[in-house]
């Protein structure tokens, strides 16, 4: 073994341990900001960098640092709301203005779990399928199906909750895969072997135009997560939610800019023909382990973010339907809508549905900020969420997946 495989083994290994320790499970600040960091990471990691660098080169770290940027701005605004719209909420009346948007915004986030429980599946099977060799769509599909029916069976049948309780190893284990890529990348850049170089993505030539920023536009779901702070209220107080999600959205931006900049090297082996997984093809030119580490901790990840959305979205349509539909029947609906969008859409198209979904939630969240800054006559607040909120339509209006 290398002196990079051995530090990224390492890594991987203290990483993991410390993070599966008991006083770092129990510490309330941690636990708090565990979940909505993980699901950001989770999101979209790998497959932001394969779609973001065949598209437009090194001008990829300036787009993850804008998208990261609206990401924290949006994320403002929920905040603001769990500071000044649950107190609101709770007492107001059917039929009240921020009631009702409130409710639409759930109405809209049941669709959006919908997607994204096909999203994350999704990308699980191709990074499964990328890591063994196949590149056959369709067995990606009928592995997501396999899965997909699999998770909403038992949750219709006993519920998901037992199997939740592997989130803190499935979380713990992507960290730790994602500190050692890290790792590894800084270690290669700093030795690069010949035929690599930092300059040579500056060279290369790339369109940015109309079609370029709707594809962008298209990668919000790279970001997505922060907002699971806004529906931990029956855990956590509002003070330990608001901290949860700044230091997930800071920490998470940070990681994805050294991800973005160490794999600079790399940005030439993608081309316009990447597909979402070929990162873990990629990677093999920094190690020869290193795919398994990535792909394996990116396969956790994706089945422990697709189970915690199962269950939100089970539990949310219960809720909206006052129970008409109870979770366990919710199930069934969410795998029989997960299974539409898997087999009528491919796995690029999901990547921009699934951003448009979650866009059109932050419109709708960034308009109760504006009802709520309206009502404490909070003229600059109203202009900013409104400003957010025109900018997250526009996102659900104009998001493109790659190539159109």
């Amino acid at each position: 073994m290398t002196f990079l495989d051995i530090a990224m083994v390492c890594t991987l290994i203290a990483v993991f341990a410390i993070l599966v320790t008991p006083r770092v499970r129990g510490n309330t600040a941690w636990a708090a900001t565990v979940t909505p960091l993980a699901s950001i990471i989770g999101s979209g990691f790998l497959v932001s960098v394969p779609l973001m660098a065949s598209a437009i080169g090194v001008w990829a770290i300036a787009a993850v640092v804008t998208l990261t940027g609206l990401a924290y701005l949006v994320g403002g605004a929920i905040r603001y709301n769990i500071r000044y719209a649950e107190p609101l909420l709770e007492g107001a009346e059917p039929g009240h203005v921020i009631k009702s948007v409130e409710t639409v915004s759930q109405i809209v986030l049941i669709g959006a779990y919908f997607i994204s429980v096909s999203y994350y599946l999704v990308l699980l099977a191709a990074f499964g399928m990328k890591l063994l060799g196949y590149t056959d769509p369709n067995l990606g599909k009928v592995v997501a199906t396999v899965i997909v029916s699999a998770i909403c069976l038992v949750g219709a049948v006993r519920g998901l909750h037992g199997v939740e309780k592997a989130e803190t190893f499935t979380v713990s284990a992507n960290l730790a895969a994602i500190t050692a890529l890290l790792v590894s990348l800084l270690i290669f850049g700093l030795a690069l072997p010949s035929g690599y170089s930092w300059t040579a993505a500056l060279q290369e030539k790339h369109t940015f135009d109309w079609d370029t920023l709707r594809f962008l536009m298209g990668l919000l779901i790279i970001v997505q997560g922060f907002e699971t702070t806004r529906f931990m209220g029956d855990l956590y107080d509002a003070d330990t939610r608001i901290s949860a999600m700044r230091r997930a959205q800071i920490s998470s931006s940070l990681v994805y800019l050294a991800f973005f900049i160490l794999a600079v090297p790399l940005y030439p082996l993608f081309t316009s023909s990447t597909d979402v997984a070929a990162f873990i093809e990629v990677v093999r030119h920094v190690s020869p382990w290193l795919p398994f580490v990535v792909a394996g901790g990116a396969i956790a990840s994706q089945f422990s973010a697709a189970v915690a959305d199962s269950i939100g979205g089970s539990g949310l349509i219960s809720e909206t339907t006052h129970k008409y539909v109870n979770a366990r029947h919710a199930y069934i609906l969410i795998g029989a809508v997960s299974l539409l969008v898997i087999w009528a859409t491919d796995v690029v198209s999901i990547v921009a549905l699934a951003s448009r979904a979650f866009a059109l939630f932050y419109a709708m969240q960034c308009m109760v900020a504006v009802f709520v800054a309206r009502r404490r006559g909070e003229q600059g607040r109203v202009a900013l969420f409104g400003a957010l909120a025109a900018v997250a339509f526009a996102v659900a209006l104009l998001g493109i997946p790659a190539g159109g």
